[in-house]
């Protein structure tokens, strides 16, 4: 493709094509509202300027009578159906070797945008740079390639994605339906849309990526399954003589808090929740074996007050420590 043209390749365009037909509506007019045909987008590598990409996907929502089509087709989106994001899959071993991957490959099937992955401080931002002003809103655009960055983010952080410390910025947010309303929005300038999430949030391992290994050939995987199990042991030992604070529990295994926090994250869990698990399963073993009071346990896992340590086990558990320990009895 000519780097002086702003082309993009009309391969592109298939799932929303897809999009207008499960919506029931036909998508060989709103092609030729804009001069293409079906038989174009079935050309392997055929490129279009891309205004008229812009106004494709406007029509698009237009003829779909859903402001919001595109953000959602670009969010219900798998992936992993686009070459460039699965080799980035199946290559990288976090989430920033994964989004680095997507960004090089992306170049070569578009050059109306330059896509960027970006770190400053604690916050990383994943977007594109338009090479040209746009003619008209790039609305519609905006949202499909926001909705498709969050797939990308979702299918690497799954359930570890903290939707708060999101920031999205489109030029026009109204074209983002209500799935995006845990996010946080801002409107954008027309030169293109990003996503701003925690830096940390880079060194989280890809599934299905290449195992990676220390010095002793070990896999990276069975390291982390390793330092896990390995700390939840130390809480353990340590879990019954007062509780532990954060920076306790991260001396235990000589890291600050800080740096244990982003070790956990990684292995998919947290300090408060180890913390917890440990409480409990302690509670557990002192109820079911021990004589012991569950006032005793209570002041012994750190609680100041009986009832808080009732309502954190009754939690977990279903039932009260005492109504658990007369079952255990029984």
């Amino acid at each position: 493709m000519p780097d002086s043209l702003p082309l993009v390749q009309l391969q592109l365009l298939v799932p929303l094509l897809k999009g207008l037909r499960s919506c029931g509506v036909d998508p060989e007019p709103v092609l030729e509202s804009v001069g293409l045909t079906q038989a174009a987008v079935d050309q392997e590598g055929a490129s279009v300027h891309v205004m008229v990409m812009h106004q494709f996907v406007e029509n698009c929502a237009n003829a779909a009578g859903d402001p919001t089509f595109c953000a959602k087709i670009g969010f219900q989106l798998d992936p992993t159906g686009w070459p460039m994001i699965r080799m980035a899959i199946e290559q990288a071993r976090t989430l920033g070797g994964f989004l680095n991957i997507y960004v090089a490959q992306a170049s070569k099937v578009a050059s109306s945008v330059t896509p960027y992955v970006e770190v400053r401080g604690d916050m990383a931002t994943f977007g594109e740079r338009r090479s040209f002003e746009p003619l008209i809103l790039p609305a519609q655009n905006d949202g499909f390639m926001i909705g498709l960055k969050l797939s990308m983010l979702e299918r690497v952080l799954g359930d570890l994605i903290d939707r708060q410390r999101v920031l999205l910025v489109v030029s026009d947010p109204s074209v983002l339906h209500s799935r995006f309303d845990p996010f946080q929005v801002l409107r954008g300038d027309n030169m293109g849309s990003k996503i701003q999430f925690p830096s940390e949030w880079l060194s989280v391992p890809v599934s299905g990526g290449n195992a990676a290994t220390d010095d002793s050939g070990q896999p990276q995987e069975v390291l982390q399954d390793q330092f896990l199990t390995g700390f939840q042991n130390l809480l353990m030992q340590h879990i019954g003589h007062g509780g532990l604070t954060a920076d306790q529990a991260a001396s235990l295994v000589h890291l600050n808090t800080r740096k244990l926090s982003r070790q956990l994250f990684k292995l998919g869990t947290s300090f408060s929740r180890e913390l917890t698990r440990a409480k409990i399963e302690y509670a557990r073993e002192a109820l079911q074996y021990g004589d012991r009071s569950i006032e005793d346990i209570s002041s012994a896992l750190g609680y100041s007050d009986t009832s808080n340590f009732a309502r954190a086990f009754a939690k977990v558990e279903g039932v009260s420590p005492s109504q658990f320990k007369k079952n255990r009895a029984e």
